[in-house]
């Protein structure tokens, strides 16, 4: 009887350091295997499709200028993907990021269509933000 006792408790110990193991493996497995996702690459240019026709339609732009904004979109979120996967990265350094974009962006607008933008803004139709992306 002590010897059935002895080997069921034996077993049942095996079996729960076993299964206790096995998941902490598993988990390990994951987090190394874990690769940042990225982005819906179609869903960012439909944003930017929609965004620039609206931009199109208020400010009156010219081909070349939305050509130049889809230039400098695309090469901004090439950086900003470049920076987030350093590790040291810091909210500040994308904000950074975003403001030199905006600034770049603007600089492809007239004048006459800058301040179209700033009186949009002040009226609450548009943001920068929606525009340019944070």
């Amino acid at each position: 009887m002590k010897k059935i006792l002895m080997l069921s408790l034996i077993i049942s110990g095996l079996w729960v350091s076993g299964c206790a193991t096995s998941n902490n493996a598993s988990s390990r497995d994951d987090s190394e295997r874990y690769e940042e996702p990225v982005a819906n690459q179609r869903l960012n240019n439909k944003r930017l499709e929609k965004n620039l026709t609206k931009f199109r339609d208020e400010l009156n732009l010219s081909k070349r200028q939305e050509k130049q904004l889809k230039k400098i979109d695309k090469r901004y979120a090439r950086l900003d993907r470049r920076l987030a996967r350093k590790e040291n990265s810091k909210r500040r350094d994308h904000k950074a990021l975003a403001s030199q974009k905006r600034q770049d962006m603007l600089e492809v607008l007239t004048n006459e269509q800058q301040q179209k933008l700033e009186a949009l803004v002040k009226k609450g139709r548009f943001s920068f933000d929606q525009w340019f992306g944070k």
